[in-house]
């Protein structure tokens, strides 16, 4: 199966049921695929063919879709870029992927043409406008709209074996420029078919997703939708103050979410008719919030998972619901068709109940990542002794059930404890002056590192660190109390949509922090009375 045969079934059997809402317009499975087949025709006639690489940087947007799946008819690859990319970046991501057409928006133009000059063997470089007034393309381009004079019959057939590379996602590059990830058409199927089943979707049910499309989350609400012959509904962003108005306009019953935007979610102040919604199930919901989620806004049923972008997007999944009692780090069992194990630092598996580095493999070909486009050392890197060595830790309970503790370069020790960070950021997000969090270790003067945690305000907050102190004192054992404060505007974000790169944020040290030891003398002296 690929993505066109799996498609084109669609069609053929649903072609007057709707696939599709993209921002209030619908469209039947026949109405969008004579807009997919006009689109890949004038591509194709334009010299795009199997095994190429078109790139694509504009905002969600229906144009977007429709190329997503024209290319995948035609046996080539999508390559969507981060839309908060500079030159710099963009230049990057379009010289690692070596993109033959291109794709821009109005929006994103000026971006685009500071590297221009550099890719000016692109062929063709399509103009979408997404502006409120007409934008005509700029000389050496074309206007989208000249792709709907193509055919709307259906492209000529490819050898599309499940294998063929249907995507390349960047990594988030927390560690170095974002690497591009080779997906293929059995990567995405196995996937959500697997999601679909396990939510009991129906054709019934209406899916909806907000993320970027250079992010996985986006794809994966969609084609979820497509395995249950359900509707898809997709927005242009996420919106905290809009959200829920969207799931009561559309109707929607399954959301696609995943923890930023759980918890982003969860600080709205609570309304007496939070539970009064249509949805029913939410997908990637994880962590401290997740139980807490279900409950307040009336959802029966929650997808809990484990992954990355090279794991085969989610690697782990199980169903839990309102009344589950399972801890925070909880992350499902491993999908049938792949293996995960957890190693120590030789390369040997450990006891359950062991905390280790994750590791994944596939048991069918192609249902991780393929490696990195080019990258052959980076790839035999990351995958060597024919496991995927994810970078992250973990357990396997007595059960089965992967439980996720965190980057291995994320991790803090402070005096011979290991932090479980998750619990820690849970419990200062629970302060009504914190909208969101992030804690880093940082070198320690008696060795190992102290906590520094960095802290967005709520609009209108004080800075006020000794509450933070005396919030956490309350709540948490002595070791997780962070012994210096930051304040950001906004956290640095990776282009794995709204994840906080924290690398970034432990580069910057101790700095000018605020000092727990030496800026609050009156709360030394409480810790020095209650044994703390």
């Amino acid at each position: 199966m690929n993505v066109r045969s799996f498609w084109e079934e669609k069609v053929s059997r649903l072609p007057d049921k709707t696939f599709l809402v993209f921002q209030e317009r619908e469209f039947t499975f026949k109405a969008f695929d004579r807009l997919i087949n006009r689109v890949a025709n004038s591509l194709s006639e334009l010299g795009v063919g199997q095994g190429d690489r078109v790139g694509g940087f504009m905002p969600n947007c229906l144009e977007w879709l429709v190329l997503y799946f024209a290319v995948a008819k035609l046996g080539a690859a999508n390559v969507f870029v981060n839309t908060q990319y500079n030159a710099e970046l963009l230049r990057h991501a379009f010289s690692a992927t070596d993109l033959k057409a291109v794709m821009v928006s109005t929006s994103l133009l000026s971006v685009y043409e500071e590297v221009r000059e550099d890719f000016s063997k692109l062929s063709p470089q399509i103009l979408v406008n997404d502006a409120s007034e007409e934008n005509p393309a700029p000389s050496g381009m074309i206007d989208y709209q000249e792709l709907l004079s193509g055919s709307p019959s259906d492209p000529p057939k490819v050898d599309l074996p499940p294998r063929t590379p249907l995507q390349f996602i960047f990594t988030s590059g927390t560690t170095g420029l974002p690497k591009p990830c080779v997906t293929s058409h059995r990567y995405l199927l196995s996937m959500t078919r697997r999601i679909a089943r396990l939510l009991k979707a129906t054709p019934e049910d209406r899916f909806l997703s907000c993320l970027p499309n250079y992010h996985g989350n986006v794809y994966i609400g969609t084609f979820s939708a497509l395995m249950a012959d359900a509707v898809a509904i997709l927005e242009s962003r996420f919106s905290a103050s809009q959200y829920w108005q969207w799931v009561e306009q559309y109707d929607a019953t399954v959301l696609t979410l995943h923890i930023t935007p759980m918890n982003v979610l969860l600080k709205q102040p609570p309304r007496p008719d939070d539970a009064d919604n249509p949805a029913r199930a939410g997908i990637f919901l994880v962590g401290e919030g997740a139980i807490p989620f279900l409950n307040r806004f009336g959802l029966s049923l929650g997808l809990s998972m484990y992954g990355s972008t090279e794991a085969g997007g989610f690697c782990t999944m199980s169903p839990f619901g309102p009344d589950s009692t399972h801890d925070s780090r909880f992350s499902g069992k491993p999908r049938d068709d792949i293996e995960l194990q957890i190693w120590d630092e030789n390369d040997e598996a450990v006891p359950a109940d062991t905390v280790g580095e994750i590791v994944i493999r596939d048991k069918v070909a192609h249902t991780i990542f393929s490696g990195y486009y080019n990258m052959p050392e980076k790839t035999a890197g990351t995958c060597r002794n024919f496991w995927f060595h994810s970078g992250d830790m973990g357990y396997l309970d007595a059960a089965g059930a992967l439980h996720f503790v965190g980057r291995a370069e994320e991790s803090i020790r402070v005096k011979g404890e290991f932090i479980p960070v998750d619990k820690l950021e849970a419990c200062v997000r629970r302060h009504p002056a914190v909208e969101e969090c992030a804690a880093v270790g940082v070198p320690s003067d008696i060795g190992e590192e102290d906590i520094k945690l960095f802290i967005k305000l709520q609009t209108g907050a004080d800075q006020d660190p000794e509450a933070v102190c005396n919030h956490c004192r309350e709540h948490l054992p002595r070791f997780m109390i962070p012994r210096y404060i930051s304040y950001v505007d906004e956290f640095p974000l990776a282009s794995s949509a709204m994840k906080i790169q924290k690398v970034k944020l432990k580069a910057e040290g101790v700095g000018a922090a605020w000092d727990r030891l030496k800026n609050s003398e009156n709360l030394q002296q409480t810790e020095r009375r209650v044994g703390r």
